[in-house]
């Protein structure tokens, strides 16, 4: 045996304790428009003995000392320098991909941190690494939002409200391009798949109110996502219970050329077969997106979004059998089905953008785009239903069976609608940054076709006689039937300026100002806003913030088309004021990060539209009608409760009503005082009539108090095996009978309940294990395993109600039921 030299053999050990002791830190440095940054400085904070630059590609790597508290500064000249601390494990490598933004060096803030959004007033960036762990039945990406605020009450929608308004007061824009759903969808099992493809996003900002005048003109919220620019070669693919997902990504060597491409299927059939009504669900949602880009010069590069959609429904239902009432007055429906339903929803976007970058100050943003639906809706139904009273006595042998029955009847439910609507729109937006002010600019003109077609009835029939009753003829309980053609344009424009004073910028204001017309009504809307923030001079990482301003949402063709089918081209914008304060603290617990946002809001809302909830359909009336209000306070916790799991918790107060102009009703008394109702037979004891003005009474999304809980954890010595729980408790909304009298929807649905819980884990990790160049699994970078107990509780929410009537003529409320527990398994390659 050789002798080794002492030096070499001191060497070695020295150079193995040293490699032991060290940990490597490694990624790639863009700017804010995804282009690779080549010579940024990657350093440890006061200690320049320790550091790199990126190379051509943008790519860097640095091997650092382990077990302390490190603070990495990255910096590029004319670009602002970020700074993050962490502390690495022996041995560990770990990925920072870094975005730099042009302008001057501010104080070291994390790089997950965006400093602008934190000084907005209700804004938000989403923490979107968690989506794809939420275990919901789709995997939709609107489930994310409810760390920030929003509320769905129904796991077949992805609509959601926020701070008591509707979905159509939400504005959604995918790289910068509005995006739309189809307008005739009455029912969670008739919604497709969302538009955002969670596998494409990159980043995601949620405003919950008071959001800035670049934004559009809508009296809620606003959702802005970016989808990625690639810069490597990854995919993914995705299979389970309930459809399945493909994705590509990637880009060319010189990083000009990038592209996007997903493909989603759903099918909830096996979800739907949950539900209480039984038959055959045929449910086929397919949608197909693709996002390019390329880089012509170091100035100018283009931007190219497409999407298509299929959404198709099919249902043929055989019985339903529903339970419901309280202990000592157990009801049961029981309803046989003849006929079937079938539609199809197909909708095509794209969108195409030029950005230009004059200088370092200057660039501009130039967009078209064309959304097309064609949307068919066909039902004809026949339900025949007996309504008993079911033995709520234990001790009876015939618990649970029918006790008599109260009554049988008839619903026939007829509809054939067709709609087909183009909007098309093509707009300019212009920025210039310098050191005191970032001034925002832009321009957007937009073209409206709507094509209606509307026939639809409903005859019900109750112990023999069709409702409504009369002895000459069969009436018809609601017709609606109309035909309308509505071409339109827009004009929108805005201007805002952002500036910042005191030392280290603590003070910062934004102003602006929106102003759109529409040639349908001939109406122009001002819309000035105005956001502050402060951040003291305290060791505390505190914000103060508040916002006010005028929203203003012009009409489009929903709430135009009231309760009978008629379009009021007189209809102005619904207009709010909000007034928000809070603030945003980020703090380290268990040496931990850790954010809270708490804010209170108001919202005084006039030229008010009034509508109804049937399902997740907006049924509008057509009228600026009423006034009202919305306020509240929100709570917000985010943090990684366990290392490396991002968990969040956040509660919500709210109440909004409304007042609608000259709504009234008429209440009636005999001689000795007592109560008399229309229809009761004894219409003629009535000796005197009281009119009551109801005033304020409940919108249909005042939903009181709402708690979401997401936590993830993983075994302490297997991070492979993770768990994740998503909670949502909220109070009840208000509905009513179907009579298209709002001061009548005082009743509340039960409290929505809803636990899901998916475990993963990770079968294969390529960065764990070297494999020999024929073996398959090469080309994953992991494959990963969910399974998923959704409604774990077995709860019954109710999302809506069916209105019966039995032999006394008294009406019945039947709960719509959500979807029951069910399982669900899925399995992610990743390349």
């Amino acid at each position: 045996m050789p002798k080794i030299p002492a030096a070499l053999l001191f060497t070695a050990i020295y150079v193995t304790a040293f490699s032991q002791g060290n940990a490597v830190v490694f990624g790639r440095l863009t700017d804010q428009s995804g282009d690779v940054i080549a010579g940024a400085n990657i350093s440890l904070l006061n200690n320049n003995s320790i550091g790199t630059i990126s190379d051509s590609s943008g790519k860097y790597q640095l091997t650092v000392p382990s077990g302390k508290n490190l603070q990495f500064v990255f910096s590029f000249i004319g670009f602002k320098a970020d700074t993050i601390e962490m502390a690495l494990k022996p041995n560990q490598r770990k990925e920072l991909n870094v975005t730099l933004y042009a302008g001057i060096s501010l104080p070291p803030v994390e790089i997950s941190e965006n400093e602008a959004v934190r000084n907005e007033a209700g804004g938000a960036v989403i923490e979107i690494k968690s989506a794809e762990y939420i275990p919901t039945p789709f995997s939709d990406f609107t489930a994310i939002l409810a760390q920030a605020g929003a509320s769905g009450t129904n796991e077949l929608s992805s609509s959601y409200s926020v701070r008591g308004g509707n979905f159509d007061e939400n504005l959604v824009y995918v790289n910068d391009f509005e995006v739309y759903r189809p307008f005739l969808i009455r029912s969670g099992q008739q919604e497709g798949l969302s538009f955002i493809n969670t596998h494409l996003v990159s980043s995601a900002y949620f405003s919950t109110g008071g959001f800035q005048s670049k934004y559009g003109d809508k009296m809620s919220s606003v959702l802005d996502v970016q989808y990625k620019k690639p810069q490597d070669f990854k995919g993914s693919l995705e299979l389970g219970l309930l459809g399945g997902s493909l994705h590509v990504e990637g880009a060319d060597k010189k990083n000009k050329f990038t592209y996007l491409l997903g493909v989603r299927q759903k099918s909830s059939q096996y979800l739907l077969k949950s539900l209480d009504t039984r038959g055959e669900y045929s449910p086929a949602f397919t949608d197909i997106q693709s996002y390019i880009t390329y880089k012509l010069n170091s100035r100018t590069d283009f931007d190219w979004i497409t999407n298509f959609a299929m959404n198709r429904f099919h249902f043929k239902p055989v019985d339903r059998e529903t339970t419901f009432g309280v202990v000592n007055n157990v009801l049961r429906l029981t309803m046989y089905f003849d006929g079937g339903e079938k539609d199809a929803y197909r909708t095509f976007m794209t969108g195409f953008g030029v950005n230009q970058r004059l200088n370092k100050h200057l660039g501009f943003k130039w967009l078209a785009s064309v959304y097309r639906s064609v949307e068919s809706e066909a039902f004809d139904i026949i339900g025949e239903y007996w309504l008993d009273e079911v033995e709520s006595d234990f001790s009876s042998q015939n618990f649970g069976q029918t006790r008599y029955s109260l009554g049988v009847g008839t619903q026939h439910e007829y509809v054939r609608n067709d709609l087909e609507a183009l909007v098309a729109a093509g707009g300019y937006k212009g920025y210039y940054l310098n050191d005191a002010h970032k001034v925002r600019w832009g321009l957007n003109y937009q073209h409206e076709i709507i094509e209606d077609r509307i026939n639809e009835w409903e005859r019900l029939d109750s112990a023999g006689y069709s409702l409504p009753y009369n002895t000459e003829q069969v009436l018809i309980s609601s017709v609606l039937k109309s035909k309308i053609n509505l071409s339109s344009n827009r004009i929108s424009a805005y201007l805002q300026d952002t500036w910042s004073f005191g030392s280290d910028d603590r003070l910062s204001f934004t102003c602006g100002v929106r102003l759109t017309w529409w040639d349908v009504n001939k109406e122009w809307v001002a819309s000035p806003r105005i956001q502050f923030s402060y951040r003291p001079i305290t060791e505390r990482d505190i914000v103060f913030r508040a916002a006010t301003g005028i929203y203003a949402q012009p009409p489009f063709y929903r709430e135009m088309r009231d309760l009978n089918g008629n379009v009021n081209t007189n209809l102005k914008a619904q207009k709010s004021l909000h007034a928000v304060m809070g603030f945003d603290w980020n703090f380290k617990a268990w040496e931990r990060k850790f954010k809270f946002v708490t804010e209170v809001y108001y919202k005084y809302l006039w030229n008010l539209v009034p509508y109804e909830f049937d399902n997740v359909l907006i049924r509008y009336f057509g009228e600026n009608v009423a006034e009202g209000y919305a306020a509240g306070v929100d709570f917000r916790l985010h943090g990684e409760l366990v290392e490396d799991a991002e968990s969040w918790v956040s509660l919500s107060l709210l109440s909004t009503q409304e007042d609608i102009e000259d709504d009234y009703f008429n209440v009636y008394y005999d001689a000795d005082g007592n109560r008399i109702y229309l229809g009761s037979g004894d219409e003629e004891s009535i000796t005197d009539t009281v009119t009551v003005h109801p005033g304020f009474i409940s919108r249909p999304t005042d939903q009181r108090v709402r708690f979401n809980l997401f936590f993830q954890d993983y075994l302490p010595k297997l991070k492979t095996f993770k768990v994740h729980l998503n909670l949502v408790f909220a109070s009840g909304l208000p509905f009513g009978p179907p009579d298209q009298q709002r001061y009548n929807d005082v009743l509340r649905i039960p409290f929505y309940r809803r636990v899901d819980i998916g475990f993963s884990a990770r079968l294969f990790d390529k960065t764990k294990k070297e494999l020999p160049p024929k073996n398959f699994f090469r080309h994953f970078e992991s494959i990963w395993a969910t399974l998923e107990i959704y409604n774990l509780l077995g709860v019954n929410n109710t999302v809506s109600y069916l209105w019966v009537k039995d032999i006394n003529n008294t009406v019945y409320a039947v709960p719509n039921y959500l979807t029951n527990r069910r399982i669900n398994f899925r399995i992610i390659f990743k390349v």
